[in-house]
């Protein structure tokens, strides 16, 4: 391993020194490292990464609201901010019905319904 002096501006040695510090590394493994990158780069070779498996699917449905639709989204997303800080809403039974008024006109079968029922009779 050979020893090299570098000029660095003060601004990138402070950065450099920060980001060892945080990486528990040095600051010259993060200095060859940043070369071995672009001497990749050159080469036209992309940095060896670890194959990741791949991401697991899941069949969750029909979307409840189209994304591409602001407006809706914006009122789901409302409505579960809203769950969240005051808790569910509370739903809204329907109306009753009213009662229905029968009328006394209703009430009184017409003459012409059905069979005539024999009524008093007038004897004078």
């Amino acid at each position: 391993m050979k020893k090299t002096t570098i000029n660095i501006e003060d601004a990138i040695m402070e950065r450099l020194k920060e980001e060892a510090a945080r990486r528990d590394t040095t600051m010259g493994a993060l200095v060859e490292a940043g070369i071995r990158r672009i001497l990749a780069e050159d080469e036209g070779a992309a940095p060896v990464a670890a194959a990741l498996p791949p991401l697991p699917l899941h069949h969750m449905g029909e979307p409840l609201v189209d994304v591409a639709d602001r407006e809706a989204l914006y009122e789901v997303l409302d409505r579960e901010r809203d769950a969240e800080l005051y808790g569910a809403p509370r739903r809204e039974e329907p109306p009753a019905p009213e009662p229905r008024v029968r009328l006394a006109a209703e009430e009184i079968e017409p003459y012409d319904a059905g069979p005539a029922s024999p009524g008093p009779t007038d004897a004078r």
